[in-house]
């Protein structure tokens, strides 16, 4: 009954979709393949067909609009303007599996990817009382579990974390850039989705991942530079866009500003330096022990711990620190400098 009613619970949310998690200590990096070059070829060759589609249906600029027809063909109104259909053209590449076709080739094996199997990695012991997502039967099988590690820039993600760059960072961008509602409370709502239904409580995976709302906010950096129309919130010097503008009434690729994903992706997304916490003591008592059997195993040729470097989490976090409109910095929302832990539901920040 209990695990009936655990399930009722987590399909009442979709988003649970985004909620898997990662092993950065079972397999030695240097295994995981570097796939940038791939993942960027397959980007922007995506990106034009998707244009291209977009174009023939009325392109962009003053009056491109998509227009209503009755089942005879009689035009009688208008619907979504230019942009909100690039947004939407641009999410059957970038999105969360099932939904985009970026994630669904690399999680199929069309691009190299390192698979770990549940029971063999650091959560292999885990139970329901301790994430549901992950401790339940069967959860091997699921993508909601344990994500691939993929390779881009040379730093190893679980390929959730792409997941959590398109999905949750179109979420961020849509708030903050169309709705203009304030960076700090975009950034609590993604805390308060993370501590519950996208995997930091029992219901979900038990892990309350800080590399994951990193993700997200480097997404949301990433849709602002499809067009690029306001400065990025790290500063003038990141802004990489815009990768697609509207000339002639037509969207076109910036020749000279091709995408390229591993200049969002940073040590911050990696859960062996940004660590994660967790939704019960027996979570993080479990993980402890998983990485000191990692440690017995191989001894000091890895390090087995969290973080695996504190100067390497401090460097990564330098850029983060850039103060908000409304208080604060960035990193008080993204970075962990404490450890694995239970996590606070209450005083976490």
């Amino acid at each position: 009954m209990l695990r009936k009613i655990l399930t009722l619970v987590l399909l009442s949310f979709p988003v649970a979709a985004y909620s898997a998690e990662t092993d950065h200590y079972t397999v030695p990096e240097s295994e995981v393949v570097d796939i940038t070059a791939e993942l960027n070829e397959y980007s922007n060759a995506a990106v034009a067909e998707i244009l291209a589609k977009i174009n023939a249906q009325g392109g962009c600029g003053e009056g491109a609009r998509e227009i209503y027809r009755d089942e005879d063909g009689n035009s009688y109104g208008y619907s979504k303007n230019d942009e909100e259909r690039l947004y939407e053209g641009l999410g059957e590449i970038f999105e969360i599996h099932g939904k985009s076709r970026l994630v669904d080739d690399l999680l199929a094996g069309k691009m190299p990817r390192t698979v770990i199997p549940l029971k063999e990695s650091v959560y292999g012991e885990w139970s329901v009382s301790n994430g549901y997502l992950l401790g339940r039967t069967g959860a091997g099988e699921s993508p909601l579990a344990l994500a691939p590690l993929i390779k881009v820039g040379g730093l190893v993600i679980g390929t959730d974390k792409l997941e959590h760059m398109f999905g949750l960072g179109y979420d961020y961008f849509k708030r903050h850039y169309m709705k203009g509602m304030s960076l700090k409370k975009v950034l609590k709502i993604g805390v308060a989705a993370e501590k519950t239904y996208l995997g930091g409580n029992i219901l979900a995976t038990g892990v309350f991942t800080y590399a994951d709302l990193s993700a997200n906010f480097n997404g949301m950096r990433f849709w602002n530079h499809m067009l690029q129309k306001e400065d990025d919130l790290l500063g003038k010097e990141h802004n990489y866009g815009p990768y697609i503008v509207c000339e002639g009434g037509k969207w076109k690729q910036n020749p000279a500003r091709p995408i390229d994903l591993s200049r969002y992706v940073d040590k911050t997304f990696q859960e062996n330096l940004n660590c994660s916490k967790f939704a019960s003591q027996g979570g993080v008592d479990k993980f402890n022990a998983s990485l000191a059997r990692l440690r017995a195993k191989h001894g000091d040729s890895r390090s087995f711990s969290c973080p695996t470097s504190k100067s390497e989490l401090e460097e990564a976090a330098a850029k983060y620190m850039v103060s908000m409109k409304d208080g604060g910095t960035i990193d008080h929302w993204i970075i962990n400098r404490e450890g694995n832990a239970a996590v606070s539901y209450f005083n976490e920040f």
